[in-house]
């Protein structure tokens, strides 16, 4: 210890004491040490270093099961869930209920235009195809008829046969062709009935004409044996080639009728949607006034309105539609059928009466065939005029000449079969083929006249098929129009509420 100037004592280390030295040199080594150590680290590693703990050991390790379900239904359920919570709120009901609704309605008008597109097309095709093959069908069957009975009626008459019952012959010849033809373009392929049908008509016609230009050509000449070939081609006309020809006919009237009733039946599941829509929003507007405390929502009460009116168009359509294509159609094509089985009876009894004055020979049982035959031809008449909407003087012209060619062929025939029956051939010729001062005779008038309405059956049952058609026209495009009209205001009425919760 050392004293200095001012009294005080001082303490000096002794040089001998090496125990704060080698302190102080431990102190130092351990730090240059922990130095160089944490240099030898820095330059090892990367300067983010310190991120590596939390990367290198993975403390969450997962199951590859979990993994799975949670990377695929993992965001769904949470989007689920988001959807949930909104929905769950009074504006996501209503965003709801509009969304619903708008499918609702939409999905009702769109069923509703496609069906009745498809129904108009339906119409179409029966109006351009169906029932003008049924036509030449019974085109067909009526020519094959009155050329038959306009070649033994020829054959009759004395010497040469006439030359306005030549053309007739060739006339009806020629449109029974023409009618074959266009039935087999224009039928149905895949029913191979009424194809072999229509080719088996095609293949006998030409064997039919040529017995019937032999029988001629044997009569020009005097040979008794033309009278075996005309009885021939008469026989092979009505045992054959007109059975095939009537039903023929039947089988395409029957198409008709069929997709006639198939395209006027009422729409009733696409407009049960239209209704099911009407309602819904009647509900929801109901919901809306007791939910909002307003009475009525303009766009909801918009929407309404137009699918209202959209269901109401609908229903008359198909009533209209119904109404033409069912009742008028059913009573036009009653009266068509039934007159035009009355005329080929009435041809085929014609054609029995000439020939037995072809063959000389009484007509046992005639008078019940007869009978029945005019008995055919006043129900169709009564049947016409009932179901007949049409009271012109035309058509009661017609039905008159009718019922007097009715009453004139009757006293001729009973004539007929008494001189026949009595060997006086020359009088029975003179009754069958008696005429009025224009050349024809009872039966010709009562042919024309039977043809005459069957041709105005036929326009009034198109007229009926056109305005089922007519009735059609439209309602496809307009329903989808207000469909979506009505979607737009729904949301246009829905969004000032939304806008409130905002």
């Amino acid at each position: 210890m050392i004293r200095d100037g001012n009294g005080e004592h001082t303490e000096v280390p002794d040089p001998l004491d090496n125990s704060a030295v080698q302190k102080s040199d431990i102190a130092g080594s351990t730090t240059a040490r922990l130095e160089s150590l944490e240099a030898d680290q820095l330059q090892e590693d990367s300067h983010d270093h310190w991120l590596d703990p939390l990367t290198e050991k993975d403390t969450s390790r997962r199951s590859l099961v979990n993994s799975i379900v949670q990377e695929t239904f993992g965001q769904p359920i949470f989007v689920a869930r988001r959807i949930w919570a909104f929905v769950s709120t009074s504006p996501g009901r209503m965003t709801l209920m509009t969304v619903v609704i708008s499918i609702a309605i939409f999905a009702a008008g769109y069923a509703m235009s496609m069906s009745s597109d498809t129904r108009q097309a339906n119409l179409d095709e029966l109006i351009t195809n169906a029932e003008p093959v049924s036509y030449n069908a019974h085109v067909l069957y009526t020519s094959l008829s009155v050329a038959d009975t306009t070649a033994s009626t020829g054959f009759v008459q004395a010497g040469v046969e006439g030359p306005v019952n030549r053309v007739k012959y060739h006339t009806a010849i020629d449109r029974a062709v023409v009618a074959a033809t266009h039935t087999a373009a224009s039928a149905d392929t895949t029913d191979e009935h009424m194809m072999d049908l229509v080719l088996e008509i095609q293949r006998q016609l030409p064997v039919y004409t040529g017995l019937v230009e032999t029988a001629r050509t044997n009569n020009r000449a005097g040979n008794p044996v033309s009278v075996a070939y005309m009885s021939e081609a008469s026989a092979m006309m009505r045992n054959e080639i007109l059975p095939m020809a009537s039903e023929l006919y039947n089988l395409t009237s029957r198409t008709v009728s069929d997709q006639q009733r198939a395209a006027t039946r009422p729409q009733w599941i696409p407009l049960s949607g239209l209704l099911a829509a009407l309602a819904m929003l009647l509900v929801a507007q109901w919901w809306l006034m007791r939910i909002t405390r307003r009475r009525i929502n303009k766009g909801f009460a918009l929407a309404t309105v137009m699918m209202m009116t959209a269901t109401l168009w609908v229903s008359a359509a198909n009533w209209a539609t119904w109404q033409a294509g069912t009742k008028g159609f059913e009573e036009a094509a009653g009266p068509l059928n039934s007159m035009t089985t009355a005329r080929i009876y009435a041809q085929q009894t014609r054609t029995t009466e000439t020939l037995s004055l072809v063959r000389r020979q009484s007509i046992q049982g005639s008078s019940t065939g007869f009978t029945a035959t005019i008995n055919q031809i006043k129900r169709a008449l009564d049947e016409y005029e009932t179901t007949s909407q049409s009271e012109t003087e035309e058509h009661q012209q017609l039905i008159t000449t009718i019922r007097n060619a009715i009453a004139s062929w009757t006293a001729d025939h009973d004539e007929f079969t008494v001189l026949l029956s009595t060997g006086d051939y020359n009088g029975a010729v003179s009754a069958v083929l008696s005429s009025d001062d224009e050349g024809q005779t009872s039966f010709d008038e009562l042919d024309t006249a039977l043809a005459e309405l069957i041709a105005d059956s036929r326009s009034s049952m198109r007229s009926y098929i056109q305005s089922g058609l007519q009735a059609t026209q439209l309602v496809s495009v307009m329903v989808m129009l207000l469909s979506i009209a009505s979607v737009l205001a729904l949301w246009i009425g829905i969004r000032p509420r939304l806008q409130e919760y905002l």
